[in-house]
């Protein structure tokens, strides 16, 4: 089986998030399972995937949904490399690739990661010309559903995270703490996200600066950047907290930060359609908090393998916070149970049966 996995961001220096991660994870597994994968992207003859595979790769980017260049690049590629099935991983692509699927005889299968409403016209094509859709939780299946997607066309596949980087045995905890600045003993909460405010960053502050008094060895690592950082390093100082307060920013050795943590939270404030960093951090075997909003209860199940609290709900956060750090047996149990959760459900292994199903399904395998 031939694959073009279609992704513009693969092979760039920025643009990194959960789509790539994903694509990445994805290109991975399929090649290991035997699939001659070919990657769509930023890069032109090789690029590196997860695990340290490398996988052929046809520069093609896409400027918009209208970008016929982008389809002349799509239908090339695969007709010179027998393609049975294009994947787009993005909004952007999917117009471009169902145009090249169509053009050139190939399947097409979309990946939706977000869940706001489809617009009409690419309702349409959903319903008409694609071959499936898979929502990687069950809150984008509802978001596309009550966009008016034919629920035949659509499976929940969820995110999943390659273990041969995700491993806590493979990192040294104490040389990633030194590298931030941070104590052996000092007992840290993360989070990983775009600094803005949709992520819960503020609630997550305040929480810090009112359990301080009771544990005097708490601090708070952020990993990420955005707009919001000038602004929490003033809040920090307001709160008498800065000097607790560590902004690791934009970090591609990910798996060593959630190796310096005690605690990893989420608390989102927007409608997060999946939460891949809470299944990294519970690869790693932190204890995890998350928000109920979007996909996280597809993760989190609470007081089973985390905690979930309201979004926007300092105290309540403060007070997950404290429950783990108040009860260490408990906290373990959390991480045991978190890890043994991504084991079952969110591997990269687990991803790549489940797709290999879904293209039997379609016959497309």
């Amino acid at each position: 089986m031939n694959i073009l996995l279609q992704n513009v961001n693969i092979g760039k220096p920025w643009g990194w998030g959960g789509i790539e991660s994903h694509s990445d994870t994805l290109a991975a597994v399929l090649a290991e399972k035997g699939r001659k994968v070919i990657m769509g992207c930023w890069v032109s003859g090789s690029v590196r995937v997860a695990g340290g595979r490398m996988l052929p790769s046809r520069r093609i980017t896409v400027r918009n949904s209208g970008d016929l260049s982008a389809v002349l690049r799509m239908v090339l590629a695969c007709r010179s490399e027998k393609i049975d099935v294009i994947i787009a991983n993005g909004g952007r692509e999917y117009w471009p690739a169902a145009i090249a699927a169509k053009l050139s005889g190939a399947g097409i299968i979309f990946i939706r990661h977000q869940t706001d409403r489809i617009r009409g016209t690419t309702r349409w094509l959903m319903n008409n010309h694609v071959n499936h859709v898979v929502a990687v939780s069950h809150a984008v299946k509802e978001a596309l559903l009550s966009s008016g997607i034919d629920e035949r066309k659509i499976t929940v596949i969820p995110n999943s995270v390659p273990a041969s980087r995700f491993n806590p045995a493979l990192v040294r905890r104490d040389e990633a703490r030194t590298e931030l600045g941070i104590g052996s003993k000092d007992i840290v909460v993360g989070t990983v996200a775009k600094l803005h405010r949709g992520k819960g960053v503020y609630e997550v502050l305040g929480a810090l600066a009112d359990l301080a008094g009771r544990y005097p060895l708490l601090k708070l690592l952020f990993v990420g950047d955005g707009p919001e950082r000038d602004s929490l390093e003033q809040e920090a100082r307001r709160m008498s907290v800065h000097d607790r307060v560590v902004f690791a920013g934009v970090r591609k050795d990910i798996e060593r930060m959630y190796a310096a943590m005690d605690i990893f939270v989420l608390p989102s404030t927007c409608e997060e359609a999946f939460g891949m960093v809470l299944i990294e951090a519970m690869a790693m075997s932190r204890p995890v908090i998350g928000t109920a909003v979007g996909g996280i209860p597809d993760i989190v199940r609470h007081g089973t393998n985390g905690l979930l609290v309201q979004p926007g709900d300092e105290a309540a956060l403060a007070s997950a916070i404290a429950r783990y750090l108040d009860d260490p047996a408990f906290s373990s149990k959390m991480a045991s149970e978190g890890l043994k959760t991504v084991e079952r459900e969110f591997s990269d292994k687990v991803m790549g049966e489940r797709f290999d199903d879904l293209f039997k399904r379609l016959g497309l395998l």
